[in-house]
Order: structure tokens, then C-alpha cells, then sequence
């Protein structure tokens, strides 16, 4: 577990993390946050030199910049005592004595600490469309930390298909699912979201950018789905999603709104039979 006061020393440099090697990292090194155009590297010590020598090495295009700040202005961070949303607890993953049946999470610098106002909406509509719907499989989109997943296979779902375009994301999740011993039930992928929407699934969590929810809920396939769980949006962005959800014959369900944020969930015709 990183702590708030840590500081964290982040290097922007231009170029897709394909294209970039990390060769013995040295003990300070967190990990690779990869964007489309340009990949962060994570460490709690400067180190320049590193960088310098075996990220940039002999080529004369690469330059970096580097950004400093303390842990907790990077991300909130679960608090020492843990949280409790819908009834699950989420607790520290270095918790001295985590309450039974709490899930352990380690946010790394990672989305998904369970304190943004989407991830408290899309954990209550997932708790309830689980309570009251036989559901036996969910995709979560975007999973960051995979707190989410975690949440779904606390909540008795057997199968659970995380995903993550993001590196550290990817291997953040899967070090979230080894703690709490699910790996029998979720399975974390990295990749790009509209690769895994052509096979169907009762839930699909989506907590992404509106351009990228916009495209893939226009995919053959994304019609596939009993529910979706929709957020990371603004109220006008919501209402054309809804207008896309409708043209593949979804009706709209619940809504929670918290300024900016909106997320809504919508039903298909399968879950109604």
C-alpha cells in the first residue's frame, strides 16, 4: 500500500508503452500508466538517471518531463478504516484486522478507491440488479482497480470478465483478485473495451469516457447484454447514450445523479422473460 504522504515522482514521456522497455527497474518503480500518445512511469524516488539511460538510452527523439506530488493529491485513498457502500465493505489491503467477509484493496495510483460518486452509484445498481436478478456473468469495463469485479464475485457471481486498456490497471486488478482468493472467478484482461462486447453477458459495467461508451454501445454486439450499468458521464452526454441504448432495443432503468456525474442503468428485453 502506497501511503498518503508518499511522494510520487511521475515521468511523461511521448511514445505508446509498446514501444517503451523497462529493464531492471529499481525498487522505487510502481509501474506504467499508458494514454494514446504517452506513457507515465510511477516511482516514489526521482529518478532521472534511470530514465535517462535505460527508458530514453541512445535515442535522441525521447524527452521527458516530470511531474512530483504526495500521494494524496493524486488520488483520495480508502480511508485507514475502510468504507462501506451497498452493505460491502472495502478495506485497506495492509488492514491490520480486516473484517470477515470485507474485500482488501490495494488502489495502487490506480482509478477505483471506491470513493468517486460513479463507483458508489455503479456498486448500488450492481447490489441491486444482483439481489433481485439471477446473474451469472458480468464484463467490467474499464475495471482500474477492479473493485467492481471484486464486488460482483463478493456478491456471488461466478463469472466475471474484467478489462483494462491501462497496464498498471491491468496488474493492479489481478494483484486485487489475488488477495481476496478470487481467482476462480475473475478473470483480468488487458485490451480495448469494444473487443469483448460480442459475447453476451448479464451485466456489462461501464464506467468510461463518453466517447468511448458511445462507440462501443454502437458495436453489433452490444445488444448481446441483459443489463448495462452506465457512467463516468454528464447529464447530456447521458441523454444521447439513452437515445443509442433505445435504438438497440434497451429500455431505460434507474438513474443517480451527482453533479456532474450521472449513471443510469438499461434493460433488455431478455431480462424481462
Amino acid at each position: 500500500m502506497i501511503s498518503p504522504d508518499t511522494h510520487l515522482y511521475i515521468y511523461e514521456i511521448r511514445g505508446h508503452s509498446d514501444e517503451i522497455a523497462v529493464h531492471e527497474p529499481p525498487s522505487s518503480f510502481i509501474g506504467i500508466w499508458n494514454e494514446e500518445d504517452f506513457t507515465y512511469l510511477f516511482f516514489t524516488e526521482p529518478e532521472d538517471d534511470y530514465v535517462k539511460r535505460n527508458i530514453c538510452g541512445e535515442s535522441a527523439d525521447c524527452a521527458f518531463s516530470r511531474h512530483d506530488m504526495q500521494y494524496r493529491d493524486w488520488q483520495t485513498g480508502l480511508p485507514a478504516h475502510g468504507m462501506s457502500v451497498e452493505g460491502i465493505e472495502f478495506v485497506p489491503a495492509d488492514h491490520a484486522s480486516a473484517p470477515e467477509g470485507s474485500i482488501l484493496l490495494d488502489p495502487s495510483v490506480v482509478f477505483g478507491d471506491g470513493s468517486h460518486p460513479t463507483t458508489c452509484s455503479c456498486l448500488k445498481f450492481l447490489s441491486r440488479i444482483i439481489q433481485s436478478h439471477a446473474i451469472h456473468s458480468v464484463l467490467d469495463l474499464g475495471t482500474g482497480t477492479g473493485i467492481l469485479a471484486l464486488a460482483a464475485a463478493k456478491l456471488g457471481v461466478p463469472h466475471v470478465t474484467a478489462v483494462d486498456r491501462n497496464i498498471l490497471a491491468v496488474q493492479t486488478a489481478r494483484e486485487n483478485v489475488v488477495i481476496n482468493g478470487f481467482q476462480s472467478s475473475i478473470e483480468v484482461h488487458q485490451g480495448e473495451a469494444r473487443i469483448f462486447i460480442d459475447r453476451p453477458y448479464d451485466i456489462v459495467l461501464a464506467n468510461l469516457p463518453f466517447h468511448v461508451l458511445r462507440d462501443i454501445v454502437t458495436l453489433r454486439g452490444a445488444n448481446l447484454h441483459k443489463f448495462w450499468i452506465v457512467s463516468g458521464i454528464d447529464p447530456d452526454q447521458a441523454n444521447v447514450l439513452k437515445e443509442l441504448f433505445l435504438e438497440q432495443g434497451y429500455r431505460i432503468g434507474d438513474e443517480a445523479a451527482d453533479a456532474p456525474w450521472v449513471t443510469f442503468t438499461t434493460i433488455s428485453t431478455l431480462a424481462l422473460r
